[in-house]
């Protein structure tokens, strides 16, 4: 039978106390260091998220490792479905809400991670239009990103850390065909590495685990790259995505500091 008016209100009064609860117990186990804390953020899709994914040349393949002291060796990656895996560098811009707020853009590579022998992203370098925090500068300063959606099409500029802009107009972001993404590429979100070794440990829903993304004709993408990642990658990308719908994320940050030099955390 259906909920009385009364029966209703009751039952919201003790959820709300109860979990209320639970999330004061929780807090003092986070103090103590006997359990993880776990934060909610949600990438919107207005303006829908974009990923550009550039090939590594080989040169910048060999010696990226070395120059950029990465926790673990660069790992070949499929993107899409029916793609040879390729060393790539991909470029993700987008509006996020929760956790922080606003547009934020990071550079990553992909690693591959010793304990389960998959491929990673490993953030380079973040920006954001509004103060957030990371493992690396612990508390990011706010710097120039947008993204914006308009009658034109969707435009990013990104000021990177070197003072350099990167500058994208997609002139029909809603074209190009349906992206078939790969699972691998997927999985490499679980574990968010940084490049002092801190990975941050995402739970996502079907926004990112069963998709609905496109994959942007490059005749419709013009790209004015200026920053020093330009001189990684070949000058055209491998492929523009971009995500239709918002993907909601469960995360917990900083998974492993406690750990680091000892063994890693399943």
């Amino acid at each position: 039978m259906p909920l009385t008016p009364l029966q209703r209100r009751l039952r919201q009064l003790v959820k709300r106390f109860i979990y209320s609860q639970l999330y004061l117990r929780e807090a003092v186990y986070i103090i103590l260091g006997w359990s993880r804390p776990f934060v909610r953020f949600k990438v919107e899709a207005t303006p829908p998220s974009i990923y550009f994914n550039f090939a590594l040349t080989p040169e910048a393949v060999e010696r990226l490792e070395a120059e950029l002291a990465l926790p673990h060796p660069l790992a070949p990656i499929r993107c899409l479905e029916g793609e040879e895996p390729f060393h790539c560098l991909t470029l993700n811009v987008y509006r996020v809400s929760g956790l922080v707020n606003g547009i934020r853009a990071e550079w990553s590579l992909y690693i591959q991670e010793p304990s389960t022998g998959k491929t990673r992203y490993l953030v380079v370098e973040a920006r954001a239009d509004s103060g957030s925090m990371d493992p690396v500068a612990i508390v990011t300063r706010a710097g120039e990103a947008s993204h914006e959606l308009s009658d034109s099409g969707l435009t990013s500029e990104i000021v990177a850390a070197d003072g350099a802009r990167f500058v994208s107009r997609c002139h029909k972001p809603e074209g190009g065909q349906p992206a078939r993404v790969a699972p691998e590429w997927v999985e490499a979100n679980d574990r968010i590495y940084w490049l002092n070794g801190i990975c941050d440990r995402t739970f996502y829903d079907a926004g990112l685990a069963q998709p609905r993304a496109r994959q942007l004709e490059l005749a419709q993408v013009e790209i004015d790259d200026r920053t020093r990642f330009r001189g990684w990658v070949e000058p055209t990308p491998r492929h523009v995505i971009v995500f239709e719908d918002a993907i909601e994320f469960a995360m917990s940050p900083w998974w492993n500091v406690d750990e680091l030099g000892g063994p890693e955390q399943p």
